[in-house]
Parts: structure tokens; sequence; C-alpha cells
């Protein structure tokens, strides 16, 4: 399964001008693999944006989140020339869990649908290049109960695989709370079940952020 995602290393703004209109693009990064906050995420930094420019006619934007759900809107402008290519940027980058808004001020002159998809695409582009870029990962949650004599191996196969330790308890034998990349689990979990003396007591693709 997928697990990595480019994703923004956070907000970026940017700013394209043509023919006296100018387009202020702002880029956001949404919570990672959690549609309900990100949803409300996109809510409130769409609402941020129209009070910050509350004199602009058009807020158009789009958002994806995991690979199959987005959305993309012109607000106003003819249909597929702003929302369309604001997605385009999205997708040329292959960013997940993001949301990019552009502001237009018209300056007077109409710039023709070709006109206003390269705009919307460049603020869009700019908003992206100023909040950068990085590289998130789905995370699946593992419990695995040892006795102390195998401490040694066991963190040997936790580091190979470069999961992170969550929580460590004690009874009669040690119980480790990981979470490894979801592509991963299976790998890891396999490799600890010939460890004689291993019990998985929780191993599902259950990805968290």
């Amino acid at each position: 399964m997928r697990d990595a995602f480019p994703t923004l290393a956070g907000p970026g703004s940017g700013l394209f001008k043509a023919k006296g209109s100018k387009f202020h693009g702002h880029a956001f990064p949404l919570p990672f693999a959690d549609e309900n906050a990100a949803e409300a995420a996109v809510a409130q930094h769409l609402e941020a944006v129209k009070v910050e420019h509350h004199s602009a006619r058009h807020v158009c934007f789009a958002w994806q989140f995991g690979p199959d759900r987005f959305r993309a809107a012109d607000d106003g402008e003819p249909a597929g020339s702003a929302g369309a290519p604001i997605h385009g940027v999205l997708r040329s980058h292959d960013l997940h869990w993001t949301l990019i808004a552009v502001v237009r001020y018209f300056g007077g002159v109409k710039l023709g649908v070709g006109g206003l998809i390269e705009a919307y695409r460049a603020a869009g582009q700019e908003a992206v290049l100023d909040a950068g870029i990085m590289e998130s990962h789905l995370m699946a949650p593992l419990t695995i109960s040892y006795s102390p004599d195998l401490t040694r191996h066991i963190m040997q196969a936790v580091q190979n695989e470069n999961a992170r330790i969550k929580g460590e308890r004690y009874t009669d034998r040690c119980l480790l709370d990981i979470e490894v990349r979801a592509g991963r689990i299976s790998v890891l979990s396999n490799e600890l079940a010939r460890i004689h003396g291993v019990d998985i007591i929780q191993a599902k693709e259950n990805p968290t952020t």
C-alpha cells in the first residue's frame, strides 16, 4: 500500500500580476490522514482568506486529501478557468492533504479564459514554492510482548524499519508499543514473529499521522 505522500512543509503565499489584475495565492497544509479535521481546516482557512481579502470578488480554490478525494471551485469565474488549474498545481506536485486558494483583484482588462488559467496556476505555484514540500508517512500501530532477554533483538528489528517507539510497559514480560510505516508493517511483523518468544498482540494496517 502507498504510505508516503508529498505535503506542504508549512503555509505559503505568492503573487502573480497580469494586465493590472493581481492574483494572491495561499497554500495551506491540512491535518494529515484525518479527513474530518482536514474538512474543518479547509473551512477555517477559506474563511480567513475571505476576511483578509474582503474586497475581492473571487476566492477560487482546490484541495486534495488522499489520492481519490479532491475538490476544485471556480467561485464565479468561467468554468474550468480557476479551480481546475489550481488543482493542476496540486497534481503536478502530487500534493496531498493540501489546500490552495487564489484571490483575484480585477485590474480592468479582461484576460480571457486562457489568461485566467495561466494566472490562477501561476499564483498557486508561487504559493507552493513559498511553502516548500516535505514527505509525510502513514503509520500503523504494533504492540509486541517479549521476555527481557530478547530486548537487543527486538530493538534491532525495530531500528531496521525506522519504527517509532510510542510506549513501554513491564510486567513479567516487556510490552512495547510502536508505530511503523503502514506499507512495512507486515515485513516487521514477520521479522519479529521469527524471534522465538515474541508475541504480536496488535498488528493492523490502521494508518495514523
